[in-house]
């Protein structure tokens, strides 16, 4: 075909003989159980972005009997995208194509660079595939080829939208609630609050705290999270973390206290992170502590680190220790368990920090924190 029938990637084409016969360098027993062992869409393509191999899965997606039956096509056009069959050139070749994930990804290929990115293609049915895809080169008898691999992404795509409009909402609904609380407050003048004012004020706090902890545990699986390092009083935070947390009537009679050892230092760090890691050590202690118990809060400098520690008096089985800081790993039941793993998440991988603990039956449990000084030069 002409290259000059396309506004993007090139538009020539392999005839039929030529297709058959870089299909049978893809025929091997080995590479067959490998591409119909993945859950995954699996295509090896051509110079011409043609598909010269395919996986079962890959037909049963665009509505074939056999892979043999895409041989010779783009993914674009197995696919149904429209803007591959609005074109006599195909798939590639229009204007559109040219901001397509796939296509752009098989190109790096081409050029030898393993590649992954998004595209989103529209049916001529009206469905829509979200896809992630995945593009590698690989030689074969002295040819350049591309393997092809994709997964639907739509359902994680929905999810995130849907989680970043809950989010939004929710805090824009707590942030009210508080505002409203905190004024009642203050037009009631000098001594006139009353206990369900303070009691709706500091919930909608906590609430306000539990939905910025959460959304931070997203970010930070998803790898989105950007710390915002500066200079924190270590003491300040602690004390601040206290105070909000012993306003909270889950506590019931359990004490949670400063050490009177506790020493302060500046630390370069995430407020925000920090504040979750310490509030989920102040949870757990808590809720492993029986009424009417007590959990002491500490920070201490120790070298060129802070050292911050919770103590409570209860045991932690081996068996419970060994999964102490997986995910969803709880003795509370399913749901849970994320309070822990989300400690050292935000310690360790963005905050340069480690988290530990210690337990025995004589002395109780700790949970420490150490995270770097600020550097005085």
């Amino acid at each position: 075909m002409n290259e000059a029938a396309t506004q993007f990637a090139s538009a020539e084409r392999l005839g039929p003989l030529e297709i058959r016969a870089q299909s049978e360098l893809f025929t091997s027993f080995e590479m067959r159980e490998l591409s119909e062992a993945l859950p995954v869409v699996f295509l090896v393509l051509n110079r011409c972005r043609q598909i010269v191999c395919a996986n079962q899965r890959f037909a049963e997606v665009v509505g074939l009997a056999e892979p043999e039956q895409v041989y010779g096509k783009r993914p674009g056009e197995a696919l149904g995208c429209v803007n591959a069959l609005s074109s006599g050139a195909g798939c590639g070749t229009t204007e559109f194509c040219s901001v397509c994930g796939a296509v752009k990804s098989i190109l790096a290929s081409q050029n030898e660079q393993p590649s992954v990115m998004e595209c989103v293609i529209t049916a001529q049915g009206g469905e829509v595939l979200e896809l992630r895809v995945r593009t590698s080169p690989i030689w074969r008898d002295g040819e350049l080829f591309t393997v092809f691999s994709a997964v639907d992404i739509s359902d994680e795509n929905r999810r995130k939208s849907l989680e970043r409009t809950f989010f939004h909402d929710i805090s824009n609904t707590a942030a009210a609630i508080s505002g409203t609380a905190e004024l009642l407050m203050e037009s009631s003048g000098p001594g006139g609050e009353t206990e369900e004012m303070e009691t709706v004020f500091y919930a909608s706090q906590w609430l306000l705290d539990e939905i910025r902890s959460h959304k931070k545990l997203l970010e930070a699986e998803a790898g989105d999270l950007q710390p915002q390092l500066m200079p924190v009083s270590a003491l300040e935070t602690l004390s601040q973390c206290l105070g909000l947390y012993t306003r909270n009537k889950s506590t019931h009679s359990r004490r949670l206290l400063l050490s009177p050892l506790a020493e302060d230092a500046v630390v370069e760090t995430d407020p925000v992170l920090l504040r979750r890691i310490l509030i989920n050590m102040f949870k757990n202690a808590l809720e492993a502590t029986p009424e009417g118990g007590r959990v002491d809060a500490g920070c201490t400098p120790c070298g060129d680190a802070v050292h911050f520690s919770v103590s409570n008096p209860g045991y932690i089985p081996r068996e419970v220790q060994l999964g102490i800081f997986q995910r969803s790993f709880s003795t509370k039941g399913s749901g849970r368990g994320v309070g822990t793993y989300s400690m050292k998440l935000f310690a360790e991988r963005y905050l340069g920090g480690t988290v530990s603990f210690t337990t025995s039956p004589d002395s109780g449990t700790t949970f420490s924190l150490f995270l770097p000084c600020r550097d005085a030069s």
